[in-house]
Parts: C-alpha cells; structure tokens; sequence
C-alpha cells in the first residue's frame, strides 16, 4: 500500500494562505509599533512643552513681563534637549473685549447724558427694593451690570497691563509629515504683598 503525496496545486494554495496570514500578522505588529511610537513621542513633545513654559514663568519671574512681546524659537527644554524636536515660544499682551457704557440705538443723544439718564433709572428703581440683595441680584435694575460698564473701561489697561499670554509649540517629525500642538498659559504679574508696619512693630 503506498501513501498517496501532496500535489503542487495544494502545496501553492498552503504557501499563499500562509503568506496572507503572515501579512496580516505583520500589517498588525507594524501598525501597533507605529502606534506607541506615536504615543512616546506625543508624551516627550507634551513633557518638552511643560519644560519650556516653566522657563517661560522663570524668565518672567525674574525679569518682569516684557513691555510688547517676546518670542523665539528653539530646542524646548535648554537643560534636557531632544533631537528632532523644536518649540517656537511667544509671550505677547492681551486685548480684552470692549465693554462700555453705550448710547441708544438711535445715536441721536448725547453718551454722556444716556449714561446719566440710566444711572437715575437705575437708582429709581433701586428705591422700590427692600433689601440689598434684591439690588444686586438685578431685581430692582441692574445696578451690577451698569457699575461694571462704568467701571470696565478704566480698569481695562491696568488688566491688559498686568496679564501676558504666553503659546509655545512644539514641533516634530513623523516621515514626512510634521505634527505639533500648541499650550497656552496666561501670566500674570506677580504683586508685592502690602507690609503691615505695626505688626512688625509689636514683633520687635
């Protein structure tokens, strides 16, 4: 009795069913390698960014915030640079919004005198509350909203004055495609504590 042997069409269909499994084992393998390289390089990028925005805030702490705008660009972290990664850093003023006082839609009166005219609407219907609470939650006028008007536009370039926002980006390869993303922080200027004299006085 003689066994019976594999024909060359079953050997070829065996090979080709084993290089498509072996090709999708390996698609999978190379996609997962790309994938946590991916994800190592967005975690030093973000460790990179955390770095340069704590040299930012040093800078600014020792130096003061700058009159106009500061930028520049280079290897993120000065003490612990990683090849192949760049950060281009900003630091510039801030615009708030305008929020003023405004005239009627008609424009056909005086600002000064609208103005005036809604401070003693205001406080005519401020009369008719009964407590201080109804005043400021806006049940007897906006007295809030109308002092904030009033109160905004002369507050507003100290404010502007004493925040900065600082954007760094950090840039990086993958092939031939460049990635990034950028971390905004705002500063603000640090302001001396008030000594209190007679405390220091009855200390000594």
């Amino acid at each position: 009795m003689t066994g019976r042997g594999f024909t060359l069409l079953e050997v070829m269909i065996a090979v080709a069913i084993l290089g498509l499994s072996l090709t999708a084992i390996f698609s999978s393998e190379v996609g997962a390698a790309n994938v946590a390289a991916r994800a190592r390089r967005q975690n030093v990028a973000a460790t990179l960014a955390r770095c340069k925005m704590g040299e930012i805030e040093q800078v600014i702490a020792i130096e003061g915030l700058p009159a106009i705008e500061k930028k520049d660009t280079d290897a993120c972290c000065e003490h612990a640079p990683v090849e192949g990664f760049e950060c281009d850093w900003l630091v510039e003023r801030i615009v708030l919004p305008e929020l003023g006082a405004q005239g009627d839609e008609e424009g056909d009166e005086d600002s000064e005198v609208t103005t005036s005219e809604r401070i003693n609407q205001e406080l005519d219907e401020a009369e008719t509350a009964e407590t201080t609470q109804q005043v400021l939650a806006g049940e007897s006028g906006n007295l809030a909203m109308l002092a904030l008007e009033l109160g905004f536009p002369i507050l507003k370039p100290f404010l502007e004055e004493q925040v900065r926002r600082a954007t760094v980006t950090v840039r990086w390869k993958e092939g031939p495609k460049e990635r990034g993303f950028d971390v905004i922080q705002f500063l603000v200027s640090e302001q001396p504590a008030p000594v209190d004299d007679t405390a220091e006085e009855e200390s000594q």
